[in-house]
């Protein structure tokens, strides 16, 4: 009877648990980190409520103030086209 990969490190012997321990510790701190960045993200979504509109707001008149001080420097600069 074969048990696939379990058989191979059963043929290792303590080594092949060992491997087979730290690969599941791996995978519970894995699974604890991305649980945490999940409820991080949802704290930092609650935290901004109401102001995510209005931090929504001044990126796009930021964006755009850059785009016209990068088009009046451009312009004053710029080379002209042949």
């Amino acid at each position: 009877m074969s048990f696939g990969i379990f058989d191979s490190l059963a043929q290792y012997g303590i080594l092949g648990f060992a491997v087979l321990a730290l690969g599941y510790l791996c995978w519970i701190f894995l699974n604890r980190l991305m649980k945490s960045e999940d409820e991080y993200r949802q704290r930092v979504e609650e935290l901004e409520g109401s102001y995510r509109d209005d931090l929504e707001k001044k990126l796009e008149e930021s964006t755009t103030s850059s785009k016209t001080l990068y088009e009046t420097v451009l312009m004053l600069f710029g080379k002209t086209k042949k």
